[in-house]
């Protein structure tokens, strides 16, 4: 009974790449297909290793705290689960659509990948990279549902975000091209996280209370500031470096350092827990 809710679950983010690569084989003569495909792949390289790792590991306990009754552990792990993994995916997001055109060209610039094609994989990428934190709520919350033999929520919630995704597809890629594409995938995947999220909190789940909201906006800030940092790198570190495959790996990795400093400074100036935890890691490896 569950394997078609699952199933919908799981395709609706392959399903959209079908509906957005048949608008993209209109722009630059099929060109918006490849920039398409290329961007998603990266795209889902970097967060989905992360958030299915993450959905992965908790779907077993979900699973048997749901057999167990246990309500309250349940929403606790639920919560913490949504908390940390927006701690980690919105500074992804933002450090992504900061260094989104140096990281496209390391990887598939050179021969027949020209200047051009950089520019519209990365234009994907950037507002692909919009919807991360929709793609990893709404991959946590699904396992909820799935934990507990509920189908019929996903289900619609992915039908809806589909649809979604096709009426913004025909409104946007005339005036706007791949970039609208992209812009429609990321809407999408914020549309299903929500639809997901509303009818847990109008059973009284409490995901989502003012001490949540309030880290989600210092999360937010935090990560605004990320991109913004490694955007300035960015622009300083590309006409110091030497052009080429090393000086474009070398600006990425001083532009991700860069950021992850400045982000894990301002969460743990912050008080954001998972930003403490990291400090006494770090701690204790260095004590090693």
């Amino acid at each position: 009974a569950l394997m078609g809710p699952v199933m919908v679950s799981t395709w609706v983010q392959p399903i959209n790449l079908v509906i957005n690569s048949r608008f993209g084989s209109q722009l630059y003569n099929g060109a918006g297909v490849a920039a398409l495909e290329y961007s998603t792949n990266l795209y889902l390289v970097i967060a989905g290793t992360f958030i299915l790792s993450v959905t992965n590991v908790i779907f077993p306990r979900l699973s048997r705290l749901t057999a167990g009754g246990q309500e309250g552990e349940f929403r606790d792990t639920l919560r913490q689960t949504l908390h940390t993994s927006l701690f980690f995916v919105l500074p992804m997001s933002a450090g992504l659509m900061a260094v989104a055109r140096p990281l496209i060209s390391f990887i598939y610039g050179g021969g027949e990948f020209d200047s051009f094609s950089v520019d519209i994989t990365s234009t994907a990428l950037v507002w692909a990279s919009l919807g991360m934190t929709g793609y990893a709520v709404q991959n946590v919350l699904s396992r909820a549902y799935f934990a507990r033999q509920e189908g019929r929520g996903p289900l619609l919630a992915g039908a809806a975000a589909i649809a979604c995704n096709l009426v913004l597809c025909m409104v946007l890629t005339g005036p706007f091209g791949v970039a609208g594409l992209a812009f429609s995938s990321a809407v999408s995947s914020t549309v299903y996280a929500l639809l997901l999220l509303i009818p847990l909190e109008r059973r009284g789940a409490g995901l989502v209370d003012r001490s949540f909201a309030g880290d989600f906006v210092k999360m937010l800030l935090a990560a605004a500031a990320t991109g913004l940092c490694a955007a300035g790198a960015l622009g300083g570190l590309e006409a110091l470096l030497p052009a080429g495959k090393a000086g474009e790996l070398l600006c990425l990795g001083l532009c991700a350092l860069l950021g992850a400093a400045v982000y894990f400074l301002l969460a743990l100036a912050m008080g954001l827990g998972e930003a403490r935890l990291c400090l006494v890691w770090i701690k204790r490896v260095i004590k090693r």
